[in-house]
């Protein structure tokens, strides 16, 4: 979502922000000790490594957001209240507890606070551009398996839709992994295409599910000597329906891992996140072409 950029920048200073205070509390606690408060006491060091290690926790949470294209509202905007917490709860300790730091050490509690209260305003304000996006992708796991899906609805009639995702040359226009589709043979259950990545790598298709005008689904074989994922076994479907005066259209996918259990595992948390964009992104120019065409 490109409305989401200005809270993402926000929250990616605040992850930086976060890491270096964390890392440099929780590595040098006693010599902060010393700096930030009036009297030497025992509780001062552990209270700080314990402080250093949530902001170092509260950062790694930060950088997932910061990356991720679909954060949401809601997810902004929590973090801006939990920064405002943190900025109340400084000023309240200066209030009542004021005694217990140094003239240092209030400074630092007053500089942090004040960062703290840019990040939260440039949080919150981003959070407000960002608006729910049309194409609605989710990647979860079960049995060892990758299910993704992406769903959208679009301003053209159900033939329309069906013309466009029957179009099998076609779909290399829309999706950004693959440069040509060719029909091989066939029609319906049984056809079978050829798909070519960016650098030449192709691979057969074969359509084992076909509903004229309403879905069909192709088993994709991976074993091709060249096939660029690391995915033994993956299967995709193609539906439409009708949605009042428009259509809606879902793309679900099936994907199985290679590799051992550490292999698969790394590949799963990587491919969450990028299944879903590459879906949403998909869904997205394949709607532009759908509308463009409802409008000729």
């Amino acid at each position: 979502m490109e409305h989401s950029k200005t809270a993402r920048a926000f929250l990616g200073m605040n992850a930086a922000f976060s890491l270096l205070t964390g890392a440099a509390l929780l590595t040098a606690a006693g010599h902060f000790g010393e700096l930030l408060f009036a009297n030497e006491a025992v509780w001062q060091s552990w209270t700080l490594r314990i402080l250093g290690a949530g902001l170092i926790l509260f950062g790694i949470d930060l950088i997932f957001m910061a990356t991720d294209r679909f954060v949401t509202k809601v997810q902004v905007t929590l973090i801006s209240v939990l920064d405002a917490g943190w900025v109340l709860g400084s000023a309240l300790l200066l209030m009542f507890a004021g005694s217990l730091f140094s003239g240092t050490g209030t400074t630092a509690v007053v500089i942090v606070a004040v960062f703290v209260t840019i990040f939260a305003l440039g949080q919150y304000l981003g959070a407000r551009k960002i608006q729910a996006p049309l194409s609605l992708a989710s990647v979860t796991m079960s049995g060892g398996k990758i299910l993704a899906t992406v769903s959208r609805k679009v301003d053209a009639s159900q033939d329309i839709v069906w013309r466009v995702m029957s179009d099998h040359p076609g779909y290399a226009d829309v999706a950004d992994n693959i440069s040509k589709v060719e029909v091989v043979e066939g029609d319906g259950i049984g056809m079978q295409r050829r798909c070519y990545g960016p650098k030449g790598e192709n691979w057969l298709e074969t359509c084992d599910y076909f509903e004229a005008g309403r879905g069909f689904g192709f088993r994709i074989h991976t074993e091709a000597d060249d096939y660029p994922y690391p995915i033994s076994d993956l299967h995709g479907e193609w539906v439409v329906e009708g949605n009042g005066s428009g259509s809606k259209f879902a793309i679900n996918i099936e994907a199985e891992p290679k590799g051992n259990f550490l292999v698969q595992t790394l590949f799963k948390l990587m491919a969450k996140r990028q299944f879903k964009a590459v879906l949403a992104d998909l869904a997205d120019a394949w709607a532009a072409r759908m509308e463009r065409e409802a409008r000729v």
